[in-house]
C-alpha cells in the first residue's frame, strides 16, 4: 500500500506545481484569518489521515468545493501559495486535488483577498454566480435578474474585501446563500 500512496503523493506534488500559486478556500467567516489552532474536519477519504491536525484545506479552484463536494459558503478566500509548500512535512493532497496545509506551514500561504462567492463566479465564468442565479437577484445590488444568460466579459470585482465590509453587508450575503439553499441550490 505504501508504494501506491507514494505514487499518489508524487503525482499530487507534480500537479500542485503545475496549477499555480493561487489557491482557494470557502468560508462563512466574514473576518476570516488563518487560525493556527483550527482543526478542520477531514470528511472525505484522504491519502493520509489528518484527524486532529491544525491547518487548513485549500484547492486550486472553487469548483472543487462547490460542485465537487457541495460545500456552499458565501465567501471565497484567495491565497497566494508558495509552491515549495508542497514539499513541507504533513502537507498532503486529497483525491479531489485539495491540499491540507498544516499550521506550521502558514508562513508559505498569504491571503490575497476575501470576496463574495458570486463575485468569484463572475470573474471566472463571466456570468451570474451560483447564488444570484438561484434567487434571481444580483448579489451586489439586489436588482432582479432579467436575463440569466447575461455575460460579464472582463468582470473584475472592485467591491470591498469581505473582511472590511460592514456587518450588515456580510449578513445580507449570508442571507442570500440561505435563501438560495432553501430554493434548491446544490440539490
Amino acid at each position: 500500500m505504501s508504494g501506491f500512496i507514494n505514487k499518489i503523493q508524487t503525482k499530487y506534488r507534480i500537479v500542485a506545481k503545475q496549477i499555480g500559486t493561487t489557491w482557494y478556500h470557502l468560508t462563512d467567516r466574514a473576518k476570516f484569518k488563518l487560525d493556527p489552532k483550527f482543526m478542520p474536519a477531514d470528511n472525505s477519504f484522504s491519502i493520509q489521515d489528518r484527524s486532529g491536525q491544525q491547518g487548513i484545506y485549500i484547492a486550486p479552484d472553487v469548483e472543487r468545493w462547490v460542485n465537487g463536494h457541495g460545500y456552499w459558503r458565501p465567501f471565497v478566500v484567495e491565497f497566494h501559495v508558495d509552491p515549495s509548500v508542497a514539499n513541507d512535512p504533513n502537507v498532503h493532497g486529497k483525491w479531489g486535488g485539495e491540499m491540507f496545509v498544516p499550521a506550521s506551514s502558514f508562513g508559505k500561504i498569504k491571503i490575497k483577498r476575501v470576496i463574495p462567492l458570486d463575485a468569484y463566479a463572475r470573474e471566472t465564468y463571466f456570468g451570474y454566480g451560483w447564488i444570484e442565479s438561484q434567487i434571481e437577484r444580483e448579489f451586489d445590488t439586489e436588482k432582479p435578474i432579467v436575463n440569466l444568460h447575461e455575460r460579464f466579459l472582463g468582470y473584475k470585482y472592485t467591491g470591498p474585501d469581505v473582511r472590511n465590509m460592514p456587518s450588515e453587508e456580510t449578513t445580507r450575503l449570508k442571507k442570500q446563500l440561505r435563501e438560495a439553499k432553501k430554493n434548491g441550490l446544490g440539490k
